[in-house]
This record gives C-alpha cells, structure tokens and sequence, in this order.
C-alpha cells in the first residue's frame, strides 16, 4: 500500500538567484526539494571545475543520479570508472563509495537525490552562502585542486590504472 500524499504541481523559474548558493567552489542551483516532494527526491543543477570535487565518500541513506548537461567527468563509483561526457547519465547508489573528477573547464550536471534531505547540506550557512550571480563563485588567490587523502589517491590511482588495462 503507497502512503506517500499525492504531489502538488510545482513551476520553479529557471535561472533566477532564489535558490542559488556558492558550495565549495561550485554553484548550487536547487531546482527542487523535499519539502516540495514530500520528500521523495531533490532535484539540483549544479556547475563545477576542476577543484571542487568532493573525497571519496560514501551516502548510507540516499542513491544519487547525475545526469551530464555540459562538460566531461571522471567518475569512480565502488572499483568501477566511468567517463561520462553531455547527455550520458550515472548512477551513485547508496552504500558505494564514489567521487569525480571533473575533466573539462567545467561542467554542468542535473543531480537527483534520492529520497530528499540531502539538498540541506548545499544551503547550510556554515558550508555555503547565497550566489549573487548565476556564476561559479570567483577564484580566490591560492585556489589550487583539493587534495584527497594518501588512501583514497592510491585507491583512485590503482583503480584508474586498471581500468586502463
């Protein structure tokens, strides 16, 4: 039996700076979210560069969906690499460790969460801040690649010398 309520319909305008937030060097544009999908799933358009990935890590509660509107990725998702280029769509399911690489200037990617919650983390106030413009936040002097962990580089580079194979 399907408990959820029936969802209300939603027009979200596109490209205004209502839900738009600077994360750790990428711009977060929150299409959609929990409290409008009872919390079903969260919709972000989300622009990056070489720079902002994330480390290795692992969701225990939601499945991610990246769809590639722009631009090329690298992804590593458990032992497996995918580079996927504009038009092509990954899937991060819960329980896999995963990150990417961002191959390209830049990119742009739809991210689907599900189910919702995890939008939050994006607009945290101590993590991100509202974007002014519907641009990347600006380089700061100094801005150099985040650097993952000794584990976590030998594990991507041992992988990625496998897949090469």
């Amino acid at each position: 039996m399907n408990t959820l309520l029936p969802l209300a319909p939603v027009l979200k305008r596109g490209y205004t700076t209502e839900n738009l937030y600077w994360y750790a060097g990428t711009l977060m544009n929150i299409l959609i979210d929990g409290e409008q999908t009872d919390g079903q799933f969260a919709q972000i358009e989300v622009t990056t560069r070489p720079g902002s990935e994330p480390p290795l890590h692992t969701h225990t509660r939601e499945d991610e969906a990246v769809f590639l509107l722009e631009g090329s990725i690298r992804f590593i998702v458990g032992d497996q690499v995918f580079t996927a280029k504009a038009g092509d769509y990954v899937l991060l399911p819960k329980g896999i460790p995963h990150t990417f690489q961002v191959l390209t200037e830049s990119a742009r990617t739809l991210l689907t969460i599900s189910p919702a919650g995890f939008e939050n983390f994006f607009r945290h106030p101590k993590l991100a801040k509202p974007a002014p413009t519907l641009a990347l936040p600006p380089l700061h002097k100094g801005h150099h690649r985040q650097k993952l962990s000794r584990c976590s580089r030998n594990w991507l580079r041992n992988l990625v010398s496998k897949a090469s194979r």
